[in-house]
């Protein structure tokens, strides 16, 4: 039996089972892949408790808010995307522990770009709302694509990938983008109804993307669309770091392919 899980904090249920059951739909191991949501309190120090979850017999890990940088800073075994992001969101499972990875840039970058059809970005700007684990991420795969990326959060923390953050209210004095993305988990959760509290700017053939997904839209969503925006949730990300997981943890654990 190969299981997984998702570490989270406890919260509205997680659409990541549903997800793993649908790509795992045909597989010749299918009976023997599990996946399960883990309702966890945040904690500094995970060393202790995935060095038991490897004695266990866990076969890898997704992190979520808020546990995706103090678990990077628990496992010193990290890709050089999950390094340079300074989060992760996927352990992968090897012979002496834990392997951080992080799907979070290139399943924000490829669930974007999978919808633009024929869009391109006119100034290459990007507002990144939030600074933690998702935001690193986020911007990390915006800068390696040569955008012009500006940081707004409720308040700075230690190196955020070079960048300068600035608070909210400093938006109404920012050049316009090419695209906005909430990243913080205003809109999740005990906080769904509530958003970044932002100036908007004319938003008219541009678009915003919230890293949340949920059944309903969420405030930024909601005012995005007013902006005439292009909006976006978080469901094409969350499909694409699935996928994204299930290469590292197929390939480094000799899962056979489909």
């Amino acid at each position: 039996m190969f299981r997984f899980g998702l570490l989270r904090a406890a919260g509205p249920p997680s659409r990541s089972p549903e997800l793993y059951r649908a790509l795992w739909a045909g597989h010749s191991l299918e009976s023997e892949l599990s996946y399960a949501p883990l309702d966890l309190e945040p904690r500094e120090d995970w060393t202790a408790w995935l060095h038991e979850a490897h004695l266990a017999g866990w076969s890898g890990f997704n992190a979520t808010i808020p546990h995706k940088i103090d678990v990077f800073n628990s496992v010193p075994d990290r890709t050089a995307a999950a390094q340079a992001i300074g989060a992760t969101n996927c352990l992968v499972r090897t012979p002496l522990g834990w392997q951080c990875h992080n799907t979070d840039a290139d399943g924000f970058w490829e669930g974007w770009a999978s919808n633009w059809r024929g869009y391109q970005p006119r100034h290459y700007r990007a507002w990144v709302l939030g600074n933690g684990g998702a935001a690193r991420a986020i911007a990390y795969a915006l800068l390696a694509r040569g955008f012009e990326v500006h940081c707004f959060a409720r308040a700075p923390r230690p190196d955020f990938l070079g960048l300068t953050q600035l608070p909210f209210e400093a938006t109404a004095d920012a050049s316009p983008p090419d695209v906005i993305v909430n990243a913080t988990s205003l809109g999740h959760g005990t906080q769904s109804n509530l958003a970044p509290p932002i100036a908007w700017p004319e938003l008219r053939g541009a678009w915003a993307i919230d890293a949340v997904y949920g059944p309903q839209p969420t405030p930024f969503q909601i005012q995005a669309a007013q902006m005439d925006a292009q909006v976006l949730d978080g469901m094409p990300m969350l499909r694409m770091q699935a996928k994204k997981a299930w290469e590292y943890w197929s390939g480094m654990l000799n899962i056979p392919d489909f």
